[in-house]
């Protein structure tokens, strides 16, 4: 068992104490601990004793980990969010002296005293915030008060007719004031939008009173008590804020990239570990896939993601989607870089052990393309996993050598034994048209992908890898995956456990599914669960009404959605219902081209329907002008109450004369068919008159030869 940083140790001999490791050494010697439930600072021990102690079974490692929060960003209340985001600047400023540093009480005391005396704040308050940073899985949300186990705090109240808050003063005079209701915030919304974000820099006083002059300028002229006042007004304004898009309005764009976007990565020359960087990118590949629904059906070139380990240089991550490069494709790529492989190639039908393709775990750094991980959204790697971004310059692909290599290979070696792939003839006038040899669906390119990755990982010798000291001393291969396993066991790893719910809620997307009677509704695809039927959930939509669900979906299989469960912050997994069987091991790719196809073909026979149905009404009105003819001509002189009498005498004899043209039509029927029957008789008859004149000739001539 490898130890690694965030683990959690139980010992047996007290079951109400468990450590957190927050730093192993280089040399993966030692480490230090701190008690996760009581008051203490981190303890140092030798990794040897803890190894030991998990071999014997004094020891455990602990999977969940209580303090884990599965929370989004939009559950978090502002109060929430400011105290966490003070904590975070106050951790990043220890921090930025080193954890070695901070872990030994000496340097540490030091340190704080200085941090304290930058940031205007007591010892106590930094040393309680550190602790809590390291107690709780040392990420962004680890430093959230524990707001979410008290009922009903941070959600917004409605309001009444009483006025909230505190008394105005000399109320007699100003007038008590008003609540702010939803249409109040809108006009609110709209003035800030209209006035305050401009580039000429207005005030929030200037912006308040237009908002009075545009909005309110009959409660000034008649009722000035029923006003919102100016610290209402700059309450909402600050309470829904946003300083990034408020700056780059008031600011602009450029300015804000230069002078205020934050700066998370960091640039780390040395490289002496597994998992203390890694490089992610992706290409289109040179080969035309197929529909997986319809093999005949040609739908374009792949993108292919690698994730790849800088130190030991194995892959760590394939994914395959049709999409261009982008920030949700990059995501997908770097859950399954913390997938369980054995897991992930299982849903390929490829089997493989543990030790083929060992990588489970959080990088410290990504160095990435700027056309994946430059946009704003990427923060939420720095923000939620603690991760460092490294952003390559633009057209610089030697940045990311490494993971370049890797598409060189596939695109030049493995795509001449592929249907479909582009050859250097392409554009050669009279060359054979390679994209009809497509037969491969994305789940087949994705298979091929993922064995030339273990392939790579476990055969490829890499050329012109430098081996320091120790590693020409241990004998080590410059192969991929026996570099990880050395660094693994001698330079301790720069690598980092998180649980699989923190990890899907962070980079698997989000989208809204409709609960209503046949089930849990998402692009086209009906879903149910457990806890869905347990508690009547498609009853009680078609009694009251469907409504809107949070999901996170998995877009490389759609077999599974999952809905975030806000009370035990967790996930409650929804399968495919029985037929929609059709959908199940899918890509969204290949959903979304089956529905665009099914949808086509609708909208041809929708046309081709109207067309006949306007046919049909044109014969169908042919047919009553010609009836209404006739009735006119037998209408002549008879009135309207003659035509009304004697319908039931009438309707008698229509049935008569029916019944005797019917009758009539068979005995028609019958009689033609017994002549046809005679004539067919008649015509079986054989006419043998000339064959008897023949055989009396014959008789009479032998007669005549027994006479002689």
């Amino acid at each position: 068992m490898i130890l690694t940083t965030n683990m959690l140790i139980k010992y047996e001999d007290n079951s109400n104490s468990i450590e957190r490791i927050i730093w192993i050494n280089e040399v993966y010697t030692s480490c230090f601990l701190i008690n996760i439930y009581d008051d203490t600072l981190p303890r140092l021990k030798k990794v040897e004793e803890i190894e030991d102690a998990l071999t014997v079974g004094d020891a455990s490692i602990v999977s969940d980990d209580p303090f884990s929060i599965i929370i989004t960003e939009d559950e978090i209340t502002e109060k929430a969010k400011v105290i966490r985001d003070n904590a975070w600047e106050t951790v990043n400023t220890l921090l930025q002296h080193g954890i070695e540093k901070l872990i030994i009480s000496k340097t540490r005391n030091e340190i704080i005293r200085q941090v304290s005396g930058e940031l205007r704040t007591n010892n106590k308050k930094i040393i309680r915030i550190l602790k809590r940073f390291w107690k709780r899985g040392m990420y962004l949300n680890s430093l959230l008060p524990d707001y979410y186990k008290c009922g009903g705090l941070g959600v917004e109240k409605k309001s009444g007719d009483k006025k909230r808050g505190r008394p105005r003063k000399m109320g007699d005079i100003v007038g008590e004031g008003t609540n702010i209701d939803e249409d109040t915030k809108q006009k609110f919304q709209l003035a800030v939008m209209k006035y305050y974000y401009r580039q000429n820099n207005v005030t929030v006083r200037f912006t308040y009173e237009q908002m009075i002059k545009e909005f309110f300028k009959d409660e000034l002229e008649n009722s000035p008590d029923k006003l919102p006042s100016y610290n209402q007004f700059l309450y909402w304004v600050r309470k829904n804020e946003n300083v990034s898009e408020q700056i780059i309005k008031r600011r602009g764009k450029r300015r804000y990239e230069l002078q205020y976007r934050p700066v998370l990565g960091s640039v780390q020359q040395e490289v002496r570990s597994p998992g203390q960087k890694v490089q992610i990118d992706s290409t289109t590949t040179d080969l035309f896939i197929v529909s997986e629904f319809d093999r005949q059906a040609i739908i374009g070139r792949g993108t292919l993601y690698f994730v790849k380990d800088v130190f030991s240089r194995m892959v760590l991550s394939v994914h395959v989607c049709l999409e261009g490069p982008s920030f949700e494709q990059a995501r997908i790529a770097l859950m399954n870089m913390v997938e369980n492989k054995v897991d992930f190639c299982k849903r390929f039908g490829i089997d493989i052990t543990e030790n083929e393709w060992p990588s489970a775990h959080l990088p410290e750094c990504i160095v990435a393309d700027r056309a994946e991980l430059l946009s704003n959204a990427s923060t939420i790697l720095t923000d939620q996993l603690n991760i460092k971004i490294e952003n390559s310059a633009p057209y610089r692909g030697d940045f990311k050598s490494l993971v370049e290599k890797q598409f060189s290979i596939f695109n030049g070696q493995a795509k001449s034994l592929l249907p479909g792939a582009i050859q250097p003839d392409y554009q050669i006038r009279g060359s054979k048209d390679y994209r009809l040899s497509s037969v491969l669906s994305l789940k087949d390119l994705a298979k091929i992908a993922i064995k030339c990755a273990i392939y790579y990982n476990k055969n490829h010798v890499i050329e012109g890898y430098i081996r320091d000291e120790e590693m020409i001393e241990a004998g080590v291969e410059p192969i991929p995956v026996k570099l990880w396993e050395w660094g693994m066991k001698n330079r301790a790893g720069r690598l980092r456990e998180i649980s699989k719910q923190q990890l899907m809620l962070t980079l698997l997307p989000t989208a809204k599914a409709t609960i209503n009677g046949h089930g849990i509704k998402w692009k086209g695809m009906y879903y149910s669960s457990a806890r869905a039927l347990k508690e009547q959930w498609f009853v009680k939509a078609r009694m009251s009404g469907s409504y809107k669900v949070s999901i996170t979906y998995d877009p490389r299989d759609v077999s599974f959605i999952y809905l975030h469960d806000k009370d035990t912050h967790t996930f409650e997994r929804c399968f495919l219902l029985e037929h929609q069987s059709r959908y199940k091991d899918k890509a969204i790719e290949d959903v979304q081209y089956l529905q665009e196809s099914e949808q086509r073909i609708k909208q041809q026979n929708k046309t081709s329907g109207l067309k006949e149905k306007i046919n049909l009404m044109e014969e169908v009105e042919e047919i009553v002008k010609e009836a209404e003819k006739q009735s006119k001509r037998d209408r002549t002189n008879v009135s309207k109450n003659q035509r009304l009498k004697g319908i039931k005498d009438n309707r008698k004899k229509e049935i008569d004369r029916v019944r005797n043209e019917q009758v009539q039509e068979d005995h028609a029927s019958l009689i033609s068919n017994q002549e046809q029957e005679k004539r067919d008789e008649s015509a079986k008859v054989i006419d043998f008159s000339d064959d008897l004149l023949l055989i009396r000739k014959f008789q009479q001539k032998g007669l005549g030869k027994k006479n002689e």
